[in-house]
């Protein structure tokens, strides 16, 4: 007996020293099926498996894009679910590849490794390629946020260059619950003089943050998008009520009673068209999607190829992970089902005292249902941080990509916050040069050019400029004053053309709150920075009282700026353009599940005369 327990000690010692001794080498990727053998990659891959928790068999994949030129920054990026891939960011966001129907890959002119070394990881441990034992699933964001500040420490240890990185961690959806978690407790490490994390910034793109301004949210863009019949909102305006009672005594994660309010919207908004049922696409709130696609769950298009892409063996086999077993899938359902009893705090809690340390930079797109940018300015403007509540005076910039303005932008101590006009959840995804300069502004690097396409900001600054000093904002004064003597200058001598010029450069500097937010119906919706002056959005002001929910402060909003047009010119799936002017009567079409109760598909199974309820899967991804 005594012998065989020394065997099995001596078994796991020598497994646990083999894990640890592994180097760089080891992760090398040497090739990537489907990459053309006649193409140069400009950058080194590594990919495999870096142990967690060895009890419980917890291992985390990770798949790092390491640009052949030297770079000083590392971006850390995660998807969200909870329970969804990050291969979703590499394969159809920021990362080099996209996947054809035939498997092959192209290579992308846009992944943000063009200023800094990639690292996408599946986390927690259950994601995507990652593995753990049935009963090691995380429970709560504590044990998450272990799992993950040891896959660092173990990163750092493979590749000690990237410990001297400046190092950013950036993600979406969940990830914006996910990443201040992991911001604090390195940042704690820090300070404690335990660790010497270079941390220098955070970013979530459409982040689930604050619950409850997002739930409030829901509410507000769907009536504002005339989603809602009328018939329907005293059954959305009751969960609402609800929900709004039970968020005076809770500032969790989710409130299981609040997903009612996205439920009954959902369940407001499904039509039928020619025999099949239809809801709108909860992450492109320009989209419908089939019912029986989980409103949006199927979407992007290249999501089946990616999947059919992951599971190809000399994938696995290129990426060291030929002995995982089951499959890849985009959102594992254990991960987010064994979260269902975490109390733990919304990572809105966290973020002012993030923001006493590193800058934070909040981005999503402005037709994003599922955490749309109406909740990111309410978080906003009724968050108080650095001595001041929301961004007071501080002035709104417009964003130009080439000759196109991209969106907007508002910074004041430490935070900014970017919209990115006409783009989706998974902004990166649509807007893939946008975002490039987006993260290359925040980072402090690229010279103003993404992908060769020249940017600027009216103002001359840049969500990378975190200091928000006095001498700034007066050198700004001085150089909007000056230029404005000088346009009137030009005005007089060049006539009416010079005048009209003149309007269209103009920047609008009105307003109260956070930075121009959803262009709702196609460019009307909650936003600082406009070329035309339409009607006034309210800002929700945290207050519980059910009779006043929305303050009197107003902020202008922008006029149209864009018009629905074809999607993509890929017509896979089964999505199509909402009418650019929306109405309760006219548009019938969203379904929106539940984003944290997840069952089997196989048990929503109903009669084809009705209209089912959602799949309940991940969506945050």
């Amino acid at each position: 007996m005594l012998s065989t327990i020394r065997t099995r000690a001596l078994l796991l010692l020598s497994v646990t020293i083999a894990v640890a001794a592994q180097t760089a080498e080891d992760y090398k990727v040497t090739a990537v099926p489907g990459v053309d053998s006649a193409i140069a990659l400009n950058f080194s891959q590594y990919a495999g498996h870096i142990e967690i928790t060895p009890e419980s068999h917890g291992n985390l994949f990770f798949w790092s894009i390491q640009p052949d030129v030297e770079t000083e920054k590392l971006i850390i990026w995660l998807n969200g679910g909870p329970g969804c891939s990050s291969m979703d960011g590499l394969f159809m966001g920021n990362g080099p590849y996209r996947v054809n129907r035939d498997l092959s890959l192209n290579i992308t002119m846009t992944g943000w490794q063009e200023h800094a070394t990639m690292v996408f990881v599946d986390q927690p441990v259950g994601t995507g390629y990652s593995t753990v034992d049935t009963e090691g699933y995380a429970k709560n964001m504590v044990e998450i946020m272990d799992q993950f500040v040891t896959f660092i420490d173990k990163l750092f240890e493979v590749f000690p260059e990237y410990k001297e990185k400046e190092m950013y961690l950036a993600g979406e959806s969940y990830a914006g619950t996910y990443l201040p978690y992991f911001a604090s407790r390195m940042l704690e490490l820090n300070r404690n003089g335990d660790k010497k994390y270079r941390l220098q910034g955070i970013a979530l793109g459409n982040g689930w943050i604050s619950p409850q301004h997002q739930y409030d949210a829901y509410i507000d863009f769907a009536y504002e998008k005339g989603l809602v019949p009328e018939e329907h909102k005293p059954i959305v305006d009751a969960a609402h009520r609800d929900c709004k009672k039970l968020l005076q005594y809770s500032n969790t994660i989710k409130v299981d009673e609040c997903e009612m309010v996205l439920q009954k919207i959902v369940e407001a908004t499904y039509y039928e068209q020619d025999g099949s049922k239809y809801c709108i696409n909860m992450y492109d709130s320009r989209l419908t999607s089939l019912v029986d696609d989980g409103c949006g769950m199927a979407w992007p298009v290249d999501i089946a190829d990616v999947t059919n892409y992951m599971r190809k063996p000399e994938v696995m086999s290129a990426v060291h992970v030929e002995k995982f077993k089951g499959g890849w899938t985009e959102c594992g359902s254990k991960v987010g089902s064994s979260l269902n009893g975490d109390k733990s705090i919304a990572s809105y809690d966290l973020l002012p005292k993030i923001l006493e340390e590193i800058p934070v930079m909040l981005f999503g797109g402005d037709q994003d249902f599922i955490c749309n940018m109406l909740g990111m300015n309410y978080l906003v403007g009724n968050m108080t941080w650095n001595g001041a509540k929301g961004f007071e005076d501080a002035t709104a910039l417009e964003w130009y990509v080439g000759d196109t303005q991209a969106g907007s932008f508002k910074q004041a101590r430490n935070l900014s916050l970017v919209t990115i006009y006409d783009g989706s959840h998974m902004v990166s995804y649509d807007k893939p040069l946008e975002t490039l300069d987006m993260i290359n502004r925040f980072m402090g690097v690229g010279d103003n050019m993404a992908n060769g396409v020249p940017s600027r900001v009216v103002g001359d600054t840049s969500p990378g400029n975190h200091e928000g000093s006095p001498s700034q904002e007066n050198d700004w004064s001085q150089y909007y004053g000056m230029g404005t003597l000088a346009l009137i200058f030009v005005i007089c001598f060049a006539g009416v053309s010079g005048y009209f010029w003149y309007k269209s450069r103009k920047p609008a500097f009105q307003g109260y709150g956070p930075t121009g937010g959803s262009h709702m119906d196609g460019g009307e919706g909650l936003g600082i920075i406009g070329l035309q002056k339409k009607r006034h959005a309210k800002l929700r002001i945290d207050d519980h009282d059910d009779t006043n929910e929305l303050d009197e402060l107003v902020i202008e909003t922008p006029g149209t700026l864009f018009t629905a047009e074809g999607y993509s010119g890929d017509d896979r799936g089964h999505y199509q353009r909402a009418a650019t002017t929306i109405t309760g009567n006219t548009i019938r079409k969203k379904h929106i599940p539940a984003r944290f109760a997840i069952e089997d598909d196989d048990d929503n199974q109903v009669p084809n005369n009705t209209f089912p309820s959602p799949p309940m899967r991940d969506t945050h991804a």
